[in-house]
């Protein structure tokens, strides 16, 4: 299976989003896991780096991919039972790439106008590329969220604006915690940091509501062959 973290919006959390779904699918799922890194900043990287130099931490693989990456990830999705693939922030050939085979896709977006002014073309590149891969379960989740009761409607507004488009949003949400910078610095995951902790419950969210939304598209897009038939 493979699963695509990226977007035309820098700053949102890509990489460590990625980097936390790798250890919750390698540690909590018991799955073998490959990552791999398509931004030049080479974050992904630098943590696989760090976090394979303990020998207290499980192990997880990393390759770097730019360009017309979609063979080679057909090649390793056959090898590993999940790769994910870390994009940076922007359009580029490595995203759109990725987007015409992988299973799942996460767009992760601030609940900021700057970032929301993205979704337009985010929802181009993600029609354009269903029409090679229709299968594709694509949506936008919402991270770095304040934590503050008076900022709520911010959140809410940003789901708004996503649910305005033809791409799903996720419920749950991240909010912004020290915890995924001291976690990423340290070649760590939030799950390991802090087990029982807000952050990890984010994540578990995040992965399981990602994963239940493509078995319904799926089970929906049959339904709909029956139908026809």
């Amino acid at each position: 299976m493979i699963i695509l973290v990226g977007g035309e919006k820098g700053g949102s959390g890509k990489s460590c989003l990625a980097q936390n779904i790798a250890v919750y699918l390698r540690t909590e799922k018991k799955s073998t896991v490959l990552m791999v890194d398509c931004d030049p900043q080479r974050t992904t990287s630098d943590w696989i780096q760090e976090r394979n130099s303990s020998s207290k931490l499980s192990n997880i693989n990393c390759v770097q991919l730019y360009g017309k990456i979609r063979n080679e990830l057909l090649s390793l999705s056959k090898h590993y039972q999940y790769v994910i693939v870390d994009c940076g922030g922007q359009d580029n050939l490595a995203l759109r790439s990725s987007m015409s085979v992988a299973d799942h896709i996460l767009i992760p977006l601030r609940p900021k106008r700057r970032d929301l002014k993205t979704v337009t073309h985010m929802e181009d590149i993600v029609s354009t590329c269903k029409m090679v891969n229709p299968k594709m379960n694509a949506a936008f989740v919402i991270t770095q969220c304040p934590a503050l009761p008076s900022l709520a409607s911010r959140i809410l507004e940003a789901k708004d604006v996503c649910r305005s488009f033809e791409v799903d949003v996720l419920d749950a949400i991240t909010y912004a915690r020290n915890i995924y910078d001291d976690s990423e610095e340290s070649g760590k995951s939030v799950m390991e940091i802090e087990p029982d902790g807000k952050a990890a419950a984010e994540i578990r969210a995040m992965v399981e509501e990602l994963f239940s939304k493509g078995q319904h598209n799926v089970t929906e897009q049959f339904e709909k062959i029956r139908a026809v038939g």
